[in-house]
């Protein structure tokens, strides 16, 4: 991946990926309606103090990262649709669901993900925004499933069961920084 060339060689860029904070999760409403739930926006507010200074602040249009975003950093993130979650339509709101994600995560899609963007689509997706952002130092409050793609996708995570393992590892919330050279 050509992340920016037109940087000085030798420099190293941080990414700085926040997973949102818990959600309330409505059977009744998209994933990416969501709100925080209580300990949510506490847990959020709380990683205020683990963030980094000087950070362009971006988010995913899904409004639990949004309020992640704002609530953690203190002011309003700007949103790219490149970070938000993978696209599952037609997902049922299951007790099924984290063994058909770990699927995905593990790139073995069936007729559970029929219609589902791909782990390789989701990651294209999500390096075309952090490309469209070329400072050297960003944070972005995204979402599990498409973050661990990236990260496979980038070779900083390993594929299949190593890549399940980190995903169901991950915490709400939590920051992952990732240095790229440029």
């Amino acid at each position: 991946m050509a992340y920016g060339a037109e940087r000085v060689p030798g420099r190293v860029r941080q990414i700085h990926l926040l997973r949102h904070a818990m959600p309330i999760p409505d059977p009744h409403l998209p994933a990416s309606q969501w709100i925080l739930s209580s300990d949510g926006r506490s847990a959020a507010l709380s990683m205020g103090q683990k963030l980094p200074g000087e950070v362009v602040l971006l988010s995913s249009t899904e409004q639990k990262a949004i309020e992640t975003a704002h609530l953690a950093a203190g002011r309003a993130p700007a949103c790219d649709a490149g970070f938000r979650e993978v696209d599952r339509p037609g997902e049922p709101f299951d007790e099924f669901s984290s063994e058909r994600r770990g699927a995905w995560i593990r790139g073995e899609l069936d007729d559970r993900h029929h219609g589902w963007e791909t782990p390789a689509q989701a990651a294209r997706r999500f390096s075309r925004s952090v490309q469209d952002h070329p400072k050297d130092d960003v944070l972005i409050a995204t979402h599990g499933m498409v973050l661990v793609a990236w990260l496979v996708d980038i070779g900083r995570v390993e594929s299949g069961r190593a890549a399940e393992s980190y995903w169901s590892a991950l915490t709400f919330p939590q920051l992952i920084t990732v240095e790229i050279p440029t």
